[in-house]
């Protein structure tokens, strides 16, 4: 007699099940979530931005490696995504606009695009599948061999020496990379223009100077730099609160809660951002 295959969704349509027959303990356990990423971003502040001050936390030997897997080796996956939005964003979007005789409007829509929305959000998702889930992974590795733990007993704080230089890391390089995403979506989407609608590259970049402001290029940056505390700090939460017996299962599971909460923390704030910059929360 065959064994019984499990049901499409089962596990999923369990999970609702067991919360919403026990509503308190999900609320509960979700309040001691935010409560706890509440407490590691005023240690992170501290151990980033007072305690270095003071002589307390030496951050050079540690940041400037994180810098580097942050930012350099970010990069090509970013500058390929980039360059593919600005092209598709042109492909998608050129036919309408030629139905109706704005073709002239092409350069315009992209660099708006790119500057308030696609260019931090795409960046942040990059970041978060590549960056992150290893923030994830190496602290969880680190609490399972009980590293941090040896840390502790040398005295020596874990948010200040592992957390602190990978949240700045994340916090400076970005808002870099959205700006170079700015750039490269742009490129992308002029090529495009040029060989489907006979835009030229130079009329097509002054049309985006002319189209974009400040205003456009700030609204990203503070984006990226709202994304980036949201990574870094929840994925070393989810790094920092495996417990050794876990596991390497805990560990896999915590790599994806990291990654999913994430991603959907960015969305969240960046649907905030986007109407508060409109003028809609005003």
């Amino acid at each position: 007699m065959e064994p019984s295959r499990p049901i499409p969704g089962s596990a999923a349509l369990g999970w609702v099940g067991r919360s919403a027959a026990r509503p308190k303990d999900s609320l509960v356990g979700a309040l001691q979530h935010i409560s706890g990423l509440w407490y590691l971003l005023r240690l992170t502040i501290y151990y980033s931005f007072v305690a270095p001050l003071v002589g307390r936390n030496p951050l050079r030997k540690q940041l400037f490696p994180m810098l580097s897997n942050v930012g350099v080796r970010s990069f090509p996956i970013v500058f390929m995504v980039s360059y593919l939005i600005g092209a598709i964003l042109v492909i998608q979007t050129g036919p309408p606009l030629r139905e109706f005789g704005q073709t002239a409007l092409i350069p315009q829509m992209v660099a708006l695009s790119m500057c308030r929305e696609f260019g931090p959000v795409m960046t942040a998702i990059m970041l978060t599948a590549r960056v992150g889930a290893s923030y994830t992974a190496v602290l969880a590795s680190m609490k399972i061999n009980e590293e941090v733990t040896a840390l502790e007993t040398m005295a020596i704080h874990p948010v200040g020496y592992l957390v602190a230089p990978r949240f700045l890391a994340m916090l400076i390089m970005t808002p870099c990379l959205v700006v170079f995403s700015y750039l490269i979506g742009m490129c992308g989407g002029s090529m495009v223009a040029y060989a489907l609608y006979g835009i030229g590259v130079e009329s097509y970049f002054q049309a985006t100077i002319d189209s974009i402001g400040m205003a456009d290029v700030w609204a990203g940056l503070i984006k990226a730099v709202v994304f980036s505390v949201l990574m870094s700090i929840i994925c070393c939460y989810y790094g920092l609160i495996l417990r050794p017996q876990d596991g390497s299962l805990g560990l896999g599971r915590n790599v994806t809660f990291a990654v999913v909460n994430s991603l959907v923390a960015i969305i969240l704030s960046d649907a905030v951002l986007g109407a508060f910059f409109i003028g809609y929360l005003l």
